[in-house]
């Protein structure tokens, strides 16, 4: 066993865990109405820390921005997370429903948040066996539930499922998903796309020219009404619209 692995248990079993989560649906509930109100860099920040976020704040008032110029919108978001009942205070009298396929982190985070909208899935890939399944669409499409398969999204976060480790199922359904149920004129983000599948699946199902900007390890991909191909050409991504700020955020690529 590691130390970091020992830490982990460790602080699992103190009891932190569940007395961070009573603050989370009690004293700290009203950082997420303050955020989802009216975003900004340092609210975000503090959201971060109080919420264990894992994105980076520049990322989340990135996605943010968008679902305020959209809202009320359908959006739709692969990964469960600390984050979930922010993301559906922002898209308040809209449509927010959440993707998750492991079943212990699904009764946790629904517990806390019963009144968001989320279903269990089973992705049965695993992310050792991404550079076989890039080019065959065939093998990556999912059977969901009415919800969401019968219905086109305005807005798509891919943030799980987990994809660090080999015997991970990876990201590679969700984003073939994402580049299926986006409606004409969608804004696609995929996360952790400092990573090399999440880049690869990123071009070839969403599309390298629909590209509109990165904020350290967030794509964000923007459609116009147009017809798709989901093959992406093989032109270079346009750097100025890469380096575009969102909303005066300062940007870095990864």
């Amino acid at each position: 066993m590691t130390l970091l692995e020992a830490a982990s248990i460790v602080f699992w079993k103190s009891g932190l865990p569940r007395f961070l989560d009573i603050l989370r649906r009690t004293a700290f509930r009203p950082i997420l109405h303050l955020c989802a109100g009216k975003p900004g860099i340092v609210r975000m920040t503090l959201m971060k820390i109080a919420y264990n976020i894992c994105m980076h704040p520049n990322e989340i008032l990135c996605m943010a921005r968008v679902i305020e110029e959209k809202r009320p919108c359908r959006l739709l978001v692969f990964g469960l997370g600390n984050d979930s009942m922010f993301w559906s205070l922002m898209n308040r009298c809209g449509e927010t429903v959440f993707i998750e396929d492991h079943p212990v982190w699904f009764s946790r985070v629904t517990r806390l948040n019963p009144s968001i909208n989320a279903f269990l899935i089973e992705y049965k890939t695993v992310l050792i066996e991404w550079r076989e399944l890039l080019n065959y669409p065939e093998f990556l499409r999912m059977d969901f539930p009415e919800d969401i398969g019968e219905k086109q999204w305005d807005v798509i976060l891919v943030d799980g499922p987990v994809g660090w480790n080999n015997s991970a199922p990876g990201r590679m359904k969700s984003i073939f998903a994402a580049g299926n149920l986006r409606n004409s004129s969608a804004d696609v983000f995929v996360h952790d796309c400092n990573r090399e599948m999440e880049q690869s699946y990123s071009d070839r199902y969403l599309g390298r020219d629909n590209l509109v900007r990165q904020v350290r390890k967030l794509r964000h991909y923007r459609f116009s009404r147009c017809p798709y191909n989901p093959i992406p050409s093989d032109s270079s991504i346009n750097s100025n619209l890469i380096k575009e700020p969102c909303s005066g955020i300062p940007v870095a690529v990864e």
